[in-house]
C-alpha cells in the first residue's frame, strides 16, 4: 500500500498594510504577500523572495513526508517549466528505445525531413546530451527570423485590424523549426551547448518514430504514469491555463510566442504537485531505473549528463538535477535518490540560474 502523503498544517502569515503604514515598519515580507505552509521553507522564502510581485511554490520531500510552502500562490497555481520540459522528453527517449522504436545512435534525419543538411546526421545521443554542435536556437530565434522576412511586423487582430492590442503570434510550425535546423551550421568539434533546438528535434523525432502526436505521446508515456495530473503541454496560445501565475516581469509575457514545434523543449506547464509526483517517480516506480539517468557525457560545470538528465557530482550522494527557465518563469529540483529526499522551487521569474536555489535549499534541509 502506498505511503500516505503527510503535509504540514499551514501557518498563515499576513502583514496588513494599515499596520505597516501606521508604524512605518516594513520588516519581513511585503504587506501584499501571503505566505503559507512550512515554517522552515518560509524562513528561506522571506530571505529570497521578498518582492511583492514574487509568486513561488516550494516543496521538500523526505521519504514519505512532504512539506510545502507558498508565496502568494497555492497548490493550484501553475508555472512554466520552460526549458525544464527537455527532461520529460529525455524520459520519452528512454521509453522509445526500450520499445525498439528508435536507437540512441540513429541520425535524427532518419525520422525528420532534414534532407542532406548537416543537422540530418546529428544523432539522438548527441541531441539528448546537448553535444550536437548545433547553435543556440529557440522559438524566439525563429520568430525573429519570421518577422524579419515580413514587410509588416504587426500581427492582425482577430477582427482583421492592426491597431490597438496585437493578436498572439502564430505558433512556431514544424516546417519553421525544421528550416531553422536545416540552415544551421553544425560544429565539426561539438561541445556541450545548451539550446532549445536539440530537445525540439528529439521530441518531434520520437513522435514521428511512434507515428503519434508529441502531446499524446507525452501524456500517455510520461505524465499519466508519473501522476502529473495537472500538467499541460502548451503548443498554441489558447493552451495556456488560466491558473498560470502572473509573471514578475509583466512587460515580458511568457506566452508571447507560442512554442508550437518547440513544445518538446519548452512547452510544459505544471503545479507543485506535478513536480512532487515527478520526484517520487525518480525514487520508485517504472521510471526509477530509467536509462535516461545513465551518464554519457560531462557538462562544463561538473555535472554528468544522460538523456538531458544531469547528476551534480559536487554534492554529496547521487543528486539528480532538474532545472529550466523561460523568459518569465523558472523551476529547479534536486533529488537525492539514495536518501529519497528532494527539494523543489517554482517561481515566476526567469532572471537567475535556478539550480542555485535548489542546492541552497537542499543544504538547509540536510542540516
Amino acid at each position: 500500500m502506498a505511503a500516505r502523503r503527510r503535509v504540514a498544517h499551514p501557518r498563515i502569515v499576513l502583514v496588513i498594510a494599515a499596520v505597516a503604514a501606521m508604524t512605518g515598519c516594513l520588516y519581513g515580507p511585503p504587506y501584499d504577500q501571503l505566505l503559507s505552509g512550512d515554517e522552515e521553507l518560509l524562513e528561506y522564502a522571506r530571505e529570497k523572495f521578498g518582492d511583492g510581485t514574487d509568486r513561488v511554490a516550494m516543496a521538500v520531500i523526505d521519504g514519505d513526508e512532504v512539506r510545502t510552502a507558498f508565496v502568494s500562490t497555492d497548490p493550484s497555481t501553475m508555472f512554466e517549466l520552460g526549458t525544464g520540459t527537455r527532461f520529460l522528453t529525455g524520459l520519452l527517449l528512454a521509453e522509445a528505445i526500450e520499445r525498439g522504436e528508435v536507437a540512441l545512435d540513429d541520425p535524427v534525419g532518419e525520422y525528420l525531413p532534414l534532407g542532406d543538411s548537416a543537422a540530418a546526421s546529428v544523432t539522438l545521443r548527441a541531441l539528448a546530451t546537448q553535444y550536437s554542435g548545433l547553435p543556440v536556437t529557440g522559438p524566439l530565434t525563429v520568430w525573429h527570423s519570421r518577422t524579419a522576412e515580413s514587410s509588416d511586423d504587426t500581427v492582425e487582430t482577430d477582427d482583421g485590424g492592426t491597431g490597438g492590442e496585437e493578436a498572439p503570434a502564430p505558433a512556431i510550425s514544424l516546417d519553421e523549426m525544421l528550416e531553422a535546423a536545416k540552415t544551421a551550421p553544425v560544429s565539426a568539434e561539438p561541445h556541450y551547448e545548451f539550446n532549445e533546438l536539440q530537445a525540439a528535434l528529439l521530441g518531434n523525432a520520437l513522435a514521428a518514430a511512434a507515428d503519434r502526436d508529441y502531446a499524446e505521446l507525452l501524456q500517455e508515456r510520461v505524465l499519466d504514469p508519473l501522476g502529473m495530473d495537472d500538467a499541460v503541454l502548451v503548443e498554441e496560445t489558447e493552451d495556456v491555463p488560466d491558473a498560470l501565475a502572473k509573471p514578475k516581469n509583466t512587460s515580458s509575457s511568457g506566452g508571447a510566442v507560442a512554442p508550437g514545434a518547440f513544445a518538446p523543449a519548452v512547452g510544459v506547464v505544471v503545479t507543485i504537485d506535478d513536480i512532487i509526483a515527478l520526484a517520487r517517480g525518480l525514487f520508485s516506480g517504472e521510471f526509477a531505473d530509467s536509462e535516461a539517468f545513465g551518464l554519457l557525457e560531462d557538462t562544463p560545470w561538473g555535472k554528468g549528463i544522460g538523456y538531458f538528465w544531469e547528476v551534480d557530482s559536487s554534492l554529496e550522494g547521487e543528486v539528480r538535477a532538474f532545472y529550466g527557465w523561460s523568459r518569465t518563469f523558472c523551476v529547479s529540483m534536486a533529488a537525492d535518490v539514495e536518501s529519497r529526499r528532494a527539494v523543489i522551487v517554482l517561481r515566476n521569474s526567469g532572471d537567475t540560474y535556478p539550480w542555485d536555489e535548489a542546492t541552497d535549499l537542499l543544504a538547509i534541509v540536510r542540516e
